[in-house]
């Protein structure tokens, strides 16, 4: 008996090791999505087939940086990281790397620590079928550009065919996205167990786009805004609305704004000490909106003490609004 259980416990700390490996491996893939990828593709006829590529390398991580160079037809830079066990020597003057959606042979030297060539990209004909068989969008020569950003994504037939199993229809184009984005199965069913369940695929591609966190998500919910609707959610994330930033303004004595009012207050960097600055030259507790009107006038405290010295002597706050709004002082 105590064999069997010392043979069932080695079993469950492999396959526990192999698991958490496995999420590591995982984990560390994530940091190595594309850094960065500019394109003009003005003229429409932008190819990705081949072009020229430098290498860094360090810790055992390939930064490789993909350029056609400047073309009339248009030109790219894209930049993203590998791990070296992913390249394959092809002898002393070539080398590649070989994703599920095709593969992209680098000739030159293996890398060092600098290196540099030409590149070619073929992307992976069954992968192609594949597609079309899940009915995607049918993959023309002048969508080619997608078929290289999954690529870059490394997206794999297991990915396609769990996104579409979570009851999404992505197009060519929509799956490209979710490559270049790191959109993430994980991240996708943990939104599932916020309010921010079910949503639109576009609306998903834009959450990891602008870097909605799970942790985010909570904080706002803590901080009160947990009723707050998608598209709101994502205007709040590009304008830097944090749960440090509301907490700021409640302690300058605007606290629980309508959400609508505190993107506006942090499109416009309204913050604590410009409201007390306001407060400290003897006014009336002024409305959020006028606040806003305040700091989108430039009404400062200086220009309050200024206008005073001149004889104005109310304690409105919209009154020195609308005197810097004539001009009039």
């Amino acid at each position: 008996m105590k064999t069997v259980f010392k043979l069932a416990t080695i079993v469950l700390t492999l396959i526990l090791s192999t698991s958490i490996a496995t999420a590591q491996k995982e984990a560390k893939k994530r940091d190595y999505r594309v850094n960065t990828i500019s394109m003009n593709n003005s003229s429409g006829s932008l190819k990705f087939q081949n072009g020229f590529w430098t290498a860094t390398k360090e810790d055992g991580v390939i930064h490789i940086q993909l350029t056609n160079s400047r073309k009339s037809n248009g030109s790219f830079f894209i930049s993203f990281s590998t791990d070296e066990e992913e390249l394959t020597k092809n002898g002393s003057a070539s080398f590649e790397l070989n994703r599920a959606s095709g593969k992209m042979v680098f000739n030159g030297q293996f890398p060092q620590k600098e290196s540099m060539g030409k590149f070619t990209f073929t992307k992976n004909s069954d992968f192609e079928n594949f597609l079309k068989s899940k009915v995607l969008t049918n993959i023309s020569k002048s969508e080619n550009h997608y078929f290289f950003k999954l690529f870059l994504g490394d997206v794999t037939k297991s990915y396609v065919n769990s996104i579409q199993k979570r009851g999404y229809k992505p197009t060519l184009k929509q799956l490209s996205k979710l490559a270049i984005h790191d959109v993430s199965l994980a991240y996708i069913d943990a939104l599932e167990r916020t309010n921010y369940r079910n949503l639109e695929l576009d609306m998903l591609i834009k959450f990891t786009i602008h870097d909605i966190s799970i942790d985010y998500i909570n904080e706002l919910d803590k901080a009160g805004y947990g009723h707050i609707d998608a598209q709101m959610l994502k205007r709040f994330a590009i304008h830097d609305v944090s749960a440090n930033y509301i907490k700021d303004l409640s302690a300058a004595g605007y606290g629980n704004l309508e959400a609508n009012m505190l993107k506006r207050f942090a499109t416009h960097n309204i913050n604590s000490d410009y409201i007390k600055s306001l407060l400290a030259a003897n006014i009336s507790r002024p409305s959020a909106n006028d606040i806003k009107k305040a700091k989108i006038h430039r009404v400062s405290a200086n220009f309050i003490k200024e206008a005073r010295s001149k004889g104005h002597n109310s304690q409105e706050l919209s009154d020195y609004i609308r005197l810097k709004i004539r001009g009039s002082i």
